[in-house]
Parts: structure tokens; sequence; C-alpha cells
């Protein structure tokens, strides 16, 4: 399976580009005033509303460093639901694709229960990977702040 790859300081994550729209650039984000600190804020994306949230932020309690390697991955959330919702993650170091055995994941020998990210983990380069679930990253997430974000997600921007 091909993941996207980056990291959050010297952790490496993945991504699979089954659930990835795309890969941008950091953008200008309009800022929503008194969100939570790691919803970087809203993208226009062809003419499309996006929320992003801040990967580092949200694990760190630290921004995004904003380097030629810093993107937005571009995913869609709920796919098949019937309310499908595209959303961004800021990310660092994010300049490569890696493929990677699905059967060789192994799940993660700790766990926080309310942690954002608790994926299954595996040896890549003689380190350790976690591959990331963007439904695990949403159910952790300030629910108030989605129910605005679908709403800004259903619009369009002239």
């Amino acid at each position: 399976m091909l993941y996207a790859q980056f990291f959050v300081d010297e952790d490496r994550y993945v991504i699979s580009v089954k659930d990835i729209v795309e890969i941008v650039p950091v953008v200008q984000l309009k800022i929503v005033p008194m969100l939570p600190n790691y919803a970087a804020g809203l993208m226009n994306y062809h003419g499309s509303q996006v929320p992003v949230i801040d990967i580092c932020y949200l694990l760190l309690n630290r921004a995004c460093r904003k380097k030629l390697s810093t993107r937005i991955i571009l995913v869609n959330r709920g796919e098949g639901s019937g309310k499908s919702m595209t959303m961004g993650f800021m990310v660092e170091k994010a300049t490569e694709m890696i493929t990677v055995d699905e059967s060789l994941y192994n799940p993660t020998a700790m766990r926080n229960p309310d942690g954002p990210t608790n994926g299954p983990i595996i040896e890549y380069q003689g380190e350790l990977v976690t591959k990331i679930s963007i439904e695990d990253i949403f159910d952790k997430l300030d629910k108030r702040f989605f129910q605005q974000a679908e709403t800004f997600a259903s619009e369009t921007i002239p």
C-alpha cells in the first residue's frame, strides 16, 4: 500500500493515499476566532471552504513550522456515508511517499485512549512509523468545530 509520509518532530507518520484527495503547499488560511488551537483555519479549495487542522498543534501543542516541506494533506472524511467532507491536515516534512506491506503493521504497545493517534505501527528503515486514521483523529476533536465545518464545507466561496 502506498502512503504519504510526514513527521511530527522526529516521529514518522503515514496516511494512506486512498484517503488523500490532494497534497498542497501551505496557503493563506482564514482564521476563525475562538476555535481550538489545533484549528488552523479555513482554506479555499476550488471554491469551497475547507477546515485545516494543524497536526503538530494537535499532537504537541505547538504550531507546524512554515517551511518549504510543510504541506496540507487534503482528505475526505465520511466517504460513502452521504455526509462526505473534505478537510486538511497541516503537517511538516511531507516530502516522500512510501510503500508498506499492510500485513506488517502491529497494534501499538502503548496507547492513550484520549489521544488522536493510536494507529498501528510498523518498523520502516529502522524507525517506528505510526499509521494515521482520519476517523481516529476526527473522533478526538471538538465536535462543535466540525458541526460548523460541515456547514462551511457545503457553502461555496464566490
